[in-house]
């Protein structure tokens, strides 16, 4: 009796075998009409042997999602159940997609199926944070990185439940760059990967406000602190990248607590105010003469600026030079024409 059953129990194997080899081309999605999925419903099968076309056809290996569900199967999956049911691999070529979607009948697996926009955010989201805590834990640095990647639709719909895990593995030091990292929807159907191609980008130290100042402000050295910068757009404006080069500015509008500070922010510190009684220094052939006028504009450390006199309001252009102090280059009126 023993016999017998070790017989029937290797004739499978044997009868597949000795049969031609097929070829299993796998369909990109498909929508089982049965409650257990079978070989013909994920792939097309090609053989000259009819007969061993059906019975691949026919082998079943799991059960069909539930309604309203989707699972994604890898192409090794399927191989591993073959090679559990007696089918010897290396006689057939598989081909197609890499692996499967599948839905419930009736369901195509359509973008925009139960997965809002905010939904999509969400999920692309999770698959942001995984990647980050991956990549914080393989570079062994807490320094901060950027991704920039698109959550394929089927990878949206697999992470829009908050509670299913995901697992990332792939990648390659220096862990910045160009980077393809392998994603896993850990759910109650299994295992479901995905391949995402991400830019990862690490951010410059850049200055910034470490609290509010004021318009107007004279900005120190205790004002400021190196941080590091989200990447920023090619139109955007520049940044600092050491104190040294904002000490000393003055602010042209109110700069919040840990804002960036940009160029716009800042100007050379005001010396002359409109209105400011200033003292004016005129200048020609070695002759230096100082008297006093009122200023129409206002000016930092070099900018030219109107000048009236006090007397009879009288306006002339005058460069700024210091603190409340503007100078004019006098011309010299040769005597042959005072005459």
């Amino acid at each position: 009796m023993q016999r017998i059953i070790v017989v029937l129990m290797i004739m499978p194997a044997l009868a597949w075998s000795a049969s031609q080899a097929a070829e299993l081309r796998f369909r990109q999605q498909c929508s089982p009409h049965g409650s257990v999925v079978t070989l013909g419903d994920i792939a097309e099968i090609y053989s000259a042997d009819a007969e061993q076309a059906g019975k691949l056809a026919a082998i079943e290996l799991f059960p069909a999602p539930p309604a309203a569900q989707q699972r994604v199967l890898r192409v090794r999956e399927v191989q591993d159940l073959l090679s559990m049911q007696g089918i010897n691999l290396t006689e057939h070529r598989f081909s197609g997609s890499s692996q499967i979607v599948l839905t419930s009948a009736g369901e195509p697996a359509r973008a925009d199926q139960s997965l809002t926009p905010s939904g999509v955010k969400r999920a692309h989201r999770r698959v942001q944070e995984a990647i980050l805590q991956y990549l914080q834990t393989k570079s062994g640095s807490g320094e901060t990185r950027y991704l920039q990647f698109e959550t394929p639709t089927a990878l949206a719909r697999a992470a829009s439940n908050p509670v299913q895990p995901i697992s990332v593995s792939g990648g390659s030091p220096p862990w910045t760059g160009s980077q393809r990292f392998e994603v896993r929807i850990d759910s109650s159907e299994g295992l479901a990967p995905f391949s995402i191609d991400a830019q990862v980008t690490v951010p410059s130290a850049v200055v910034a406000a470490v609290h509010s100042l004021s318009r107007g402000a004279v900005i120190r050295e205790s004002d400021l602190a190196i941080v590091r910068d989200a990447p920023r757009d090619s139109g955007e404006s520049g940044v600092f990248h050491s104190i040294e080069e904002v000490a000393g500015k003055q602010t042209t509008r109110a700069v919040p607590d840990g804002k960036i500070i940009v160029p716009d922010d800042l100007q050379a510190p005001l010396l002359v105010h409109k209105g400011d009684v200033v003292t004016v220094y005129a200048q020609s052939a070695g002759i230096r003469v100082r008297t006093t006028a009122r200023a129409r504009d206002d000016g930092g450390l070099g900018d030219l600026v109107t000048m009236e006199t006090i007397q009879d309001r009288k306006p002339y252009q005058a460069r700024v030079c210091g603190m409340r102090e503007t100078e004019v280059l006098a011309q010299v009126v040769p005597a042959t024409e005072r005459k």
